[in-house]
């Protein structure tokens, strides 16, 4: 109940930074760099959405899980070794995006949010993988 409730007020301040965020990112730009091994996304929706689909290139940071310091600290270690990395986040509609890149920078991770959505990373040609099981259910309304 405890993290639920840390969950939408962390939510109610992205929305209130969303606006302030800085401008959109390069996505033709982040393509290349993230073929080149020289950035790396961070796909912060909840694991159902990422189940159903996510882009193919990204790693799964649910926002839920970073909801500490400590949880962050943790979470963004492994890509902080190489200073060269540029760490992006993305989600649904860059709202959570946004909120995550803040959350790492409190733990002096330099992270990017991706403002745009994913369907503009899709649409952008960013390669997406689905689910392949047609059965597939989610537990819970993803929209």
């Amino acid at each position: 109940m405890i993290r639920r409730l840390m969950f939408v007020a962390l939510c109610a301040v992205g929305v209130l930074s969303f606006a302030s965020s800085g401008s959109a990112v390069d996505l033709d730009e982040l393509k290349k760099e993230v073929k080149d091994g020289k950035a790396v996304l961070l796909d912060v929706r909840e694991e159902v959405e990422w189940k159903k689909a996510h882009l193919s290139k990204a790693e799964l940071v649910p926002l839920s899980t970073i909801a500490t310091d400590k949880h962050a600290k943790s979470a963004i270690e492994k890509y902080t070794k190489d200073p060269d990395l540029k760490v992006y986040t993305y989600c649904r509609s860059g709202r959570r995006s946004v909120l995550a890149a803040d959350m790492f920078k409190r733990v002096d991770a330099k992270v990017i949010a991706i403002t745009q959505s994913y369907q503009d990373l899709v649409d952008a040609g960013f390669k997406e993988t689905k689910d392949t099981d047609p059965k597939f259910d989610p537990p819970i309304d993803t929209n």
